[in-house]
């Protein structure tokens, strides 16, 4: 017993170190050579835009057509479901937490990307370079197996990998789905919610400082707006003491018919939103690449001519399994190098909205001194002047307004991304995988599938989330998300490590069969 722990823990290091090594030159390729980075900012996109369409899509292909049977369809639900599950759980539980005080973020918009982000974990490259890892060993492997007596270590190798790579692609479905229910929604109102906010300061920041000027011009109109007020009070005071009672007794009918509107309104909302959901899933690439999988294996001939050796198509499947092998390392490489660009973002955009204030501040004085020094009779020359110079300050304001202004991400920020992302979460799908194996509920399900849920439900956030941020026009809070995401990436190290060990305990079978709580 000893001697199979020893090998799942360094099963588990190993697999995790090969990320992170990987990782670490992503990080560096961004920083070096000072003058010209191998990864720029500027290539971050585009890079990224490749990986997924010419790397991951074949990837995601390839992996179902030669690695799912028709038998194995069948338990691939559970994964489904998991993912689903565990998704939800996620984000309910940086939600509770960041609800108590010692968690509590104060910025609502930063608050909304963060309990998103630990929703939403980086479920594609990092598994996808973790299993093949772990499969490497026999104590994995061996476990694992479920194919015919006498099959070869190299066989039972394959399989392994085919099978995590499978179920990491059924668990990115319910990612994708949930992520257009859960996630973008709520990117995209706090995205409203900042703008909102942003054109009340900005028009508070562009409003006239000098009220004198305006009662000049205006002046004449007051005494017309204060007859008019008296006129109103007057006709109002007139009316009888029951016409209130009267109105409120005509009101309620159409109170209840809003309320009743409002409610079929949100119910549309909500139909139209799941149904959003549904339609971005399906055309999504992704989804198109693993429905085309699973059809390729279903078809015995076809998948054997793509995949199998001396196939007429092999060429093809040859070509999709060479590109598919390289896109979880350049994921992961856009990754790292992304954290140092995003974290680093708002230096140059603070500068500017630095800048513009203070010329905000050089106008305002100048109109000022313009004021004082033009006699009344060259009032309307005035105004126009002063027209003009509000136009440019309103601009130079939304600039300012606009403008990354670096912003830290706060101590409990740190603490509580971390503390439900890389530890709540993961532990109570473990204690719930425990209970369920120990209930008889989990009977006939597949021990590879346990493994993968605890695997994804202890990765850090998905790059996706900060790219949301920033297309919506939330780039402080997407600075803020990429600082947080460093620090937690960092620690993963230890943490994958340590989730994923206590996953082989609990997944792996001892050599008699018997479950974890058989022993």
């Amino acid at each position: 017993m000893t001697e199979a722990i020893t090998s799942v823990l360094v099963a588990s290091a190993s697999a995790v170190a090969k990320v992170f090594v990987i990782g670490a030159i992503g990080f560096v390729s961004a920083i070096r050579p000072k003058a010209a980075p191998i990864l720029p900012a500027s290539a971050m996109n585009a890079i990224s835009k490749m990986n997924f369409n010419l790397l991951i899509i074949p990837l995601v292909y390839s992996a179902l057509a030669s690695g799912v049977t028709p038998a194995a369809l069948g338990s691939l639900w559970i994964v489904l479901v998991s993912g689903i599950g565990v998704i939800t759980l996620s984000y309910w539980v940086a939600t509770v937490l960041g609800k108590l005080p010692f968690f509590r973020v104060d910025d609502r918009t930063d608050f909304d990307a963060l309990r998103v982000a630990a929703a939403f974990p980086n479920i594609v490259a990092l598994p996808i370079l973790i299993f093949p890892t772990l499969c490497e060993f026999p104590v994995v492997y061996n476990a694992f197996y479920e194919g015919e007596i006498g099959s070869t270590d190299a066989e039972k190798y394959k399989s392994c990998v085919d099978e995590s790579n499978a179920m990491i692609f059924v668990y990115f479905f319910a990612w994708n789905l949930l992520y257009w229910i859960i996630g973008y929604p709520t990117l995209v109102a706090a995205g409203k919610k900042r703008q909102m906010k942003n054109d009340a300061n900005t028009l508070s920041v562009t409003e006239p400082h000098n009220p004198p000027l305006d009662a000049t011009f205006f002046k004449d109109e007051a005494p017309e707006d204060n007859q008019e007020r008296q006129s109103n009070n007057s006709t109002i005071s007139s009316l009888p003491e029951d016409a209130d009672e009267n109105d409120v007794e005509r009101n309620k009918p159409e109170e209840d018919a809003q309320n009743e509107t409002e409610a079929k309104r949100r119910f549309k909302g909500l139909i139209t939103l799941f149904t959003n959901a549904i339609m971005q899933t399906l055309k999504s690439p992704g989804f198109v690449a693993m429905v085309l999988g699973v059809i390729t294996a279903c078809i015995p001939p076809l998948r054997d001519a793509l995949f199998s050796t001396g196939g007429s198509l092999r060429f093809l499947g040859s070509a999709l399994e060479s590109l598919g092998s390289a896109g979880a390392s350049v994921g992961t490489l856009v990754v790292a190098a992304s954290l140092v660009h995003q974290t680093n973002a708002g230096e140059n955009a603070s500068t500017l909205a630095q800048g513009a204030d203070t010329e905000v501040g050089r106008l305002n004085v100048s109109i000022s001194n313009n004021e004082h020094s033009t006699s009344m009779d060259s009032a309307t020359s005035l105004r126009e002047s002063m027209r003009r110079r509000r136009s440019s300050i309103s601009q130079l304001s939304i600039r300012a307004m606009n403008a990354i202004k670096k912003r830290q991400p706060t101590l409990r920020m740190h603490f509580w991304f971390c503390f439900s992302r890389l530890f709540v979460t993961p532990a109570i799908v473990c204690l719930l995988i425990i209970a369920g194996e120990c209930g008889g509920i989990l009977n006939g399900v597949p021990n590879l599938a346990k493994l993968v849920v605890i695997v994804n439900a202890c990765l850090p956030g998905a790059q996706l989330i900060v790219l949301t941020l920033k297309a919506r026009g939330l780039s402080d809070s997407a600075s803020v998300v990429a600082q947080v995401y460093l620090p937690s990436y960092l620690f993963s190290v230890v943490t994958i490590a340590a989730w994923t060990s206590l996953g082989l305990i609990i997944s792996t079978p001892h050599e008699d069969g018997s479950s974890f709580c058989s022993r």
